[in-house]
């Protein structure tokens, strides 16, 4: 039989088939026999008149099933046809662009916080030894680049400064200035118990900031002086080490700095005695400026001040590129004196870490043709030390000869460090052959950043000031140094993997090109006068944001 002779199921009669007249077949159900006739039916019974009417109904049944085959296959082409068609032609893309906004921050004004004046403890009459107070004003040298610098003092501090010229002074320019820089510059000349140079860069308050310097021992006095410039107060959290492992003292977190104020806390308070302090100072909320300020007394003679500034987070490649010997020849006639052993040239290298650190040391001249050393030694974790800086000497060599140094330290481990010098001139004696020493000062110096785009450099009102300038790389560097407000610039070439020096004009802020990977300091040196501080670059602005709902 044909296709459309194929037998439909045999479903059974239904009601309505019961009705349905002889002749008419319907669409839906059609018994078997109707379009599958027997084969054993005997040929002359399909001649039967009696049988025409279902002989119709049987063609006719076929026929519908036959055509609904037919256009069932019809459709099934015209199917293949449109979705072969469909994967030739290119579907057009509906879709939606996402929803974004680039938001570009407004520039922000640049700030600098220059320490404030020189602190002691007690007053004239030698009452409130808890409690601070100012000595002097300092000096400050500011500029700004495509803009005026404003200076305005913090409203509050601990040693009753507030609004005065010799609060921390919060320095500002305008948006769009390309460059701000200040430092200052402060004398003391025995009020107070203080005596010695203190210089320090105005530096830009952060979250976090490393100080490596200071001592409690008898004589010696540190305080830590934390400013909060921002409108936001900062709760402030004090990790310390020392040479025997961390520090622990109640007082240590949860210190608030209101804004536009400054505390000042004397580090005794936390760690009494301690030799060699390193102070992590941690903000949250507003951020700040910290320091450390620290003082000699030797018997009842004033013996040098200074102003710490922040140096590096810990890293395994540690660089303090400015460090200044003065009158060595003076140190090593007095070294031999009671209580003046510390005049000695010292790294310190705090190791805040889990494991101990092994640690190379190099001393590098910045004159021309002098002579690099170095050697090793091992901080154990959890400890800070102070090793000599004559160690990376032969023995029985001469003292340090003085000049102009970079001090790089290499650590499998990271590490913080810092370098302190000293000055006096030769004692004198007297008729009994005893050496009377002069006036003496300290000096902390710090580890520096790399710099980057847009760096300057204040330089402050104090004697014979010099840049250090340390070069990284494997090829020589030329830096230009050209004076904010006009004036001649100066060109130093920095040999590879060497510093080099150049001397500055004091009072006077430059604009450096050709900086950009070197570390720098600079440095200051008189009789009985010796101090320096770190060059950093502005930190970067804020990049564009993409905001998405």
């Amino acid at each position: 039989m044909t296709d459309a002779e194929q037998p439909t199921p045999d479903v059974g009669p239904t009601p309505e088939e019961d009705v349905v007249p002889e002749n008419v077949v319907p669409e839906e159900t059609v018994p078997a026999e109707a379009v599958a006739p027997d084969e054993t039916v005997p040929e002359e019974e399909t001649a039967d008149t009696t049988s025409a009417p279902r002989g119709r109904g049987r063609a006719r049944a076929a026929t519908i099933i036959s055509l609904r085959i037919v256009r069932g296959l019809v459709g099934a082409a015209a199917a293949v046809v449109v979705v072969g068609g469909v994967g030739l032609v290119p579907l057009p893309t509906i879709g939606i662009e996402p929803l974004a906004t680039t938001v570009t921050p407004e520039p922000a004004e640049p700030l600098r916080l220059c320490a404030g004046s020189l602190l002691r403890l007690g007053d004239d009459t030698g009452a409130n030894a808890g409690q601070a107070s100012a000595v002097g004003t300092p000096r400050l040298t500011v500029a700004a680049e495509g803009g005026t610098a404003s200076q305005a003092p913090l409203a509050g501090s601990d040693a009753g400064t507030g609004g005065t010229p010799q609060a921390p002074t919060l320095l500002s320019a305008p948006a769009d200035a390309t460059a701000l820089a200040g430092a200052q510059a402060q004398t003391a000349t025995g009020a107070g118990d203080l005596e010695g140079l203190a210089v320090s860069a105005c530096t830009e308050p952060s979250s976090s900031q490393w100080l490596v310097g200071g001592s409690m021992t008898v004589g010696r006095t540190t305080m830590l002086l934390i400013a909060n410039p921002t409108a936001v107060t900062a709760e402030v959290t004090l990790r310390i080490w020392g040479e025997s492992g961390p520090v622990s003292a109640p007082g240590m977190s949860g210190i608030r700095v209101a804004p536009g104020t400054q505390r000042v806390l004397p580090l005794t308070g936390f760690a009494p005695g301690l030799a060699s302090p390193v102070v992590h100072v941690e903000a949250r909320g507003g951020q700040v400026v910290a320091a450390l300020q620290t003082s000699v007394i030797r018997v009842l003679d004033p013996g040098g001040v200074d102003t710490v500034s922040a140096g590096v987070a810990p890293s395994r490649t540690s660089v303090v590129p400015a460090v200044r010997i003065a009158d060595e020849e003076g140190v090593s006639s007095v070294l031999g004196i009671a209580d003046y052993a510390d005049l000695e040239a010292v790294a310190r290298i705090g190791n805040p870490g889990e494991t101990d650190a092994s640690v190379e040391l190099s001393l590098l001249p910045a004159d021309e043709g002098g002579t690099a050393s170095s050697f090793q030694l091992t901080v154990p974790a959890g400890t800070t030390t102070d090793v000599p800086l004559s160690s990376a000497l032969e023995l029985g060599e001469a003292p340090i000869p003085d000049g102009s140094y970079s001090v790089v330290f290499s650590s499998d481990q990271p590490v913080v460090t810092a370098v302190r010098a000293s000055t006096t001139p030769v004692a004198d004696v007297d008729a009994d052959g005893t050496p009377e020493p002069g006036d003496a000062d300290l000096a902390w110096f710090a580890a520096a950043p790399v710099l980057g785009d847009g760096a300057a450099v204040a330089v402050a009102d104090a004697p014979s000031p010099v840049l250090v300038a340390y070069n990284p790389d494997n090829a020589e560097r030329t830096l230009t140094l050209t004076p904010i407000g006009g004036g001649e610039s100066l060109t130093l070439v920095v040999p590879p993997a060497r510093p080099a020096s150049i001397a500055l004009d004091r009072d006077t802020v430059y604009l450096l090109d050709g900086a950009v990977g070197l570390r720098a300091g600079v440095t200051f040196a008189a009789s009985g006068r010796v101090g320096g501080y770190t060059v950093t670059s502005p930190r970067e602005g804020d990049s564009p944001l993409v905001v998405r709902p």
